[in-house]
């Protein structure tokens, strides 16, 4: 008996490392001088491993088809155009709703783009994803583009040729790694940042039931389960 815990304890034990490393974020280094989208891997800048087919559906009833990626550096929607130029939906005021092959996302010009990753009566819970700059080192003489510099805009889909390029600290090299933030969306897509207080501006006939759900079932606004957990919860509540 004591050498089978001792030999189960030596696994744990030899495993523990190789857990905690998996359990790391990845981290990318991005000199000065430097762009990120032709620093960080393909596989990290973007969602999908290719351009995929999609849809964009906007308020006025219009729909465009095109192959779109989400990309993870500044957390935004491309599409590449029959010439494979990597090309941005510039009005996103008059966007309702992007769809890659099964996955769908919404746009809120405070937060972002949003993948939906749960549907519920009054509200979906939106993830944003994305490769935020978590801090600088000392680089050298140059500052780098936090935007995809191959990026260009394109009025086909817009009336607005805004466009933004955020530079880094010239001296300073940027260290970047993803970050993940989620969002109650509400059925007229208005976007709350999950708290007690939003769940129950969605609810509101159900305060006190949520108040005590709450108490009897703690939830942690920051994560995807939890959140599901209390969405679900919601709709069993009479309407």
């Amino acid at each position: 008996m004591e050498n089978t815990i001792a030999r189960i304890l030596f696994i744990v034990l030899a495993i523990c490392p190789y857990l905690a490393h998996a359990q790391q974020p990845k981290v990318f280094k991005v000199k000065a001088g430097e762009y990120p989208d032709k620093v960080i891997p393909y596989a990290d800048r973007y969602q999908f491993g290719q351009f995929t087919t999609g849809k964009a559906d906007f308020v006025d009833g219009r729909t465009s088809q095109a192959r779109f990626n989400y990309n993870y550096i500044g957390g935004h929607v491309l599409f590449v155009d029959a010439k494979l130029d990597t090309l941005e939906i510039i009005d996103k005021a008059i966007l309702k709703n992007i769809t890659i092959g099964d996955k769908s996302y919404r746009f809120d010009k405070r937060f972002g783009y949003c993948e939906v990753v749960g549907t519920f009566n009054r509200a979906s819970l939106g993830k944003r994803e994305v490769l935020a700059r978590i801090g600088t080192e000392k680089g050298g003489p140059y500052g780098i583009s936090y935007t995809a510099s191959s990026v260009t805009t394109y009025r086909s889909y817009s009336s607005d040729q805004a466009a933004a390029s955020k530079k880094l600290n010239p001296d300073a090299a940027g260290v970047f790694s993803h970050r993940t933030a989620y969002y109650l969306i509400d059925n007229n897509n208005r976007f709350y940042i999950p708290t007690a207080g939003s769940l129950k501006k969605l609810y509101p006939a159900h305060k006190k039931a949520i108040d005590q759900y709450l108490r009897t079932n703690p939830a942690d606004f920051g994560k995807e389960q939890d959140l599901i957990r209390l969405l679900t919860y919601c709709d069993t509540l009479p309407k």
